[in-house]
C-alpha cells in the first residue's frame, strides 16, 4: 500500500470524509469538528503523511 492510501485510510478510520475533488488535491472533511484537510495527488511521499497526520491530531 503506498503513503497516500495509508494516509486517507488513516483519516477516514478518525473521522474524516471526502468531500470534494480540487484539481490537484482531494479534500478531506470532518464533520465533527469542522477541519479540512487537503491531499494531494501526485509526488505524495512520507513526509507528505507525517504532516498531514500531524495537522489533523492523528498519532501513529
Amino acid at each position: 500500500m503506498n503513503q497516500r492510501q495509508m494516509t486517507v485510510d488513516d483519516l477516514e478510520q478518525n473521522g474524516f470524509e471526502r468531500k470534494r475533488e480540487g484539481k490537484k488535491h482531494t479534500i478531506y472533511w470532518n464533520p465533527k469538528t469542522g477541519q479540512t484537510i487537503p491531499v494531494k495527488r501526485h509526488d505524495f511521499d512520507e513526509n507528505d503523511r507525517r504532516y498531514i497526520l500531524k495537522e489533523a491530531g492523528i498519532k501513529k
